[in-house]
C-alpha cells in the first residue's frame, strides 16, 4: 500500500485515459497495469453528460481513484478556473495543475506547471 495525502492505494501507479482506441482497451490497460489512479480531462470529460456516461461507469466499475486535471487549458486562469470546477464536481482536493506550452505539440508548459501552479486554490 501506498499513501498520498491520507488516501492508501494499491500501488503508486497512475495512468491518463485520453488517446486510448477503444474503451475496451482503456480497461484491458489498467487491469494488465494494476494502476490505482486514472487521469481525466476535465475539458474533455463532462462529469454528468449523457454522452459521456459509458465512459464515467468504465472508471467507476475499475475502482481506481480518481485524479481530474487541466488538460487542455491554454492559460494559468483557465488552469485555476478549471481546477476549481473539478475540485466541486468530484468532490476531491486532488488536481493535476496543466497549462498547454506549445499549441502545435500541445505540450504543458513545464516552467508554468511546475513553478507558479504550486499555489493552494481559494
Amino acid at each position: 500500500m501506498t499513501a498520498f495525502y491520507g488516501v492508501e492505494l494499491p500501488t503508486a501507479f497512475m495512468l491518463g485515459t485520453a488517446q486510448y482506441p477503444s474503451p475496451a482497451i482503456l480497461g484491458a490497460a489498467f487491469r494488465e497495469s494494476a494502476a490505482s489512479v486514472a487521469t481525466v480531462s476535465v475539458r474533455r470529460e463532462a462529469a454528468g453528460a449523457q454522452a459521456g456516461e459509458g465512459f464515467w461507469r468504465l472508471i467507476r466499475d475499475l475502482g481506481v481513484h480518481l485524479l481530474p486535471n487541466t488538460a487542455g487549458c491554454h492559460s494559468p486562469s483557465e488552469a485555476i478556473t478549471t481546477a476549481k470546477m473539478a475540485r466541486e464536481l468530484f468532490e476531491t482536493d486532488w488536481i493535476k495543475l496543466e497549462v498547454i506550452g506549445h499549441s502545435d505539440s500541445l505540450q504543458p508548459d513545464p516552467v508554468w506547471s511546475c513553478g507558479s501552479g504550486g499555489q493552494p486554490l481559494p
